[in-house]
C-alpha cells in the first residue's frame, strides 16, 4: 500500500459501482470498522466511570440544571407576553387577568420541569443501554460481519 495515495474520482467513482470485491478495500472497511469500534469502547469506558460515580446522578443533575431551565422559561415567557399585541392596556387589567396569567405561567414552568426530567431519565436509559452493548467482540478485527449493528443494539427495548 503506498504511503500516499492519491486521489483520483473516476477510480473512485468506477470502485464504488464495481460488483466486485476488492482485497484493499475489504481491510480498509475492516480497519474502518476497527478504529469505529475503539472510538464506541473508549465513550463506553467514560460511561462506566460517569455511571459509577455517586455526585453524577438524575437527581443531582435536574437540582443542578432545573434553576437554569425555570429561569429561561420564565424570561422566554416574560418576553413573549411583552410583546404588544399580547399585553392589554395597563387601566383594563383585573386582578383576575393577573392571577390567570401567573397561574399559566407557573404551569407552564411546570410542565417544562417535567419534560426535562423526562429528558434526562431518557437520556439515562440510552446510557444503560449503551453501557450493556458488547462492543468488544462485535468490533474486532476477526469478527468481519457484525450479528447486530449498533443501533438495533442500542434500541432494542425502546420500541417492544
Amino acid at each position: 500500500m503506498p504511503l500516499i495515495k492519491r486521489f483520483n474520482a473516476s477510480d473512485e467513482h468506477s470502485r464504488l459501482l464495481s460488483t466486485s470485491r476488492n482485497k484493499e478495500s475489504d481491510a480498509e472497511e475492516a480497519e474502518a470498522q476497527w478504529h469505529s469500534g475503539l472510538v464506541l469502547e473508549e465513550t463506553q469506558a467514560t460511561f462506566q466511570r460517569l455511571r459509577r460515580d455517586s455526585d453524577f446522578s438524575q437527581d443531582n443533575i435536574f437540582r443542578f440544571s432545573a434553576p437554569f431551565f425555570t429561569f429561561a422559561c420564565v424570561l422566554a415567557s416574560v418576553a413573549t407576553a411583552l410583546r404588544r399585541d399580547m399585553m392589554p392596556s395597563p387601566h383594563a387589567m383585573s386582578l383576575v387577568e393577573l392571577s390567570l396569567g401567573l397561574l399559566i405561567l407557573v404551569a407552564g414552568v411546570l410542565l417544562s420541569l417535567a419534560v426535562l426530567r423526562a429528558t434526562i431519565w431518557c437520556g439515562a436509559m440510552a446510557v444503560d443501554a449503551f453501557l450493556l452493548m458488547d462492543i468488544e467482540s462485535s468490533t474486532s478485527p476477526q469478527n468481519k460481519r457484525s450479528k447486530l449493528n449498533q443501533r438495533s443494539i442500542l434500541f432494542s427495548g425502546l420500541f417492544s
